[in-house]
């Protein structure tokens, strides 16, 4: 198949998803990640994708799900000029540094709020101070990994802004303003915890609403690593 012939199977009304990668050609017609022949609002179909193969979460073996119907021509793939971009593509593929710096803000807060639902019920001060400590342990932690998740967004997903990455980033954004604010108030009123007053209220509120946000971050990380 020509280059030319393949930009007829773009997915656009109705007609067939192809992509060319490494001169073969490849049929994904009817790929939910492929919709109109676009994948992530970034890949387009009918043209050949092997220099993109690199910015992508997963590696080449998911091709092997994928039909092949032909070859390119031009069966040799064109050179891949390493540039900038690839150095530090490869690297973030080597040490993984937003999947690994986001389990500590997600063990930490989650353990906060553990404790601290702990200690409204047995009322053991150890229970809150370990709460505490969590809980701004898992604020300090998640500057770190939301530094990362945006330099993983840059690297391999030229920060295109699809809904995932919207949400991950306003969810981050409400992570660390509730981690902020409690901290900020325990600080300020180390028996914050002790009472029932509005500001005691407030700050167990924080710990725990937490929670869901941070849920809602890896939720939204798990759809870019395991896409249905």
């Amino acid at each position: 198949m020509k280059r030319e012939d393949l930009k007829n199977y773009d997915g656009k009304d109705g007609r067939p998803i192809y992509f060319a990668y490494k001169g073969k050609v490849y049929d994904i017609t009817g790929s939910r990640l492929w919709k109109n022949g676009t994948h992530v609002n970034r890949h387009h179909a009918g043209g050949d994708l092997t220099d993109f193969m690199s910015m992508a979460p997963h590696a080449e073996e998911v091709l092997q799900k994928c039909k092949v119907v032909g070859t390119l021509d031009d069966e040799v793939a064109e050179d891949i000029t390493i540039d900038r971009m690839d150095v530090l593509r490869d690297w973030y593929r080597r040490f993984h540094p937003h999947p690994v710096t986001l389990h500590y803000p997600m063990g930490l807060y989650y353990f906060a709020a553990f404790m601290q639902l702990l200690y409204l019920i047995f009322r053991v001060p150890s229970f809150e101070h370990a709460a505490f400590y969590a809980f701004l342990g898992g604020t300090l932690t998640t500057v770190p990994a939301a530094l990362s998740g945006l330099f993983s967004w840059w690297v391999n997903y030229q920060m295109t802004l699809t809904h995932i990455f919207r949400m991950k980033i306003i969810f981050s954004i409400v992570m660390l303003v509730f981690g902020v604010t409690g901290c900020i108030l325990r600080f300020l009123h180390p028996q914050i915890s002790t009472g029932t007053s509005p500001l005691s209220l407030t700050y167990s509120a924080l710990v725990f609403l937490n929670v869901p946000a941070l849920t809602i971050v890896a939720f939204n990380g798990g759809k870019i690593t395991w896409p249905s």
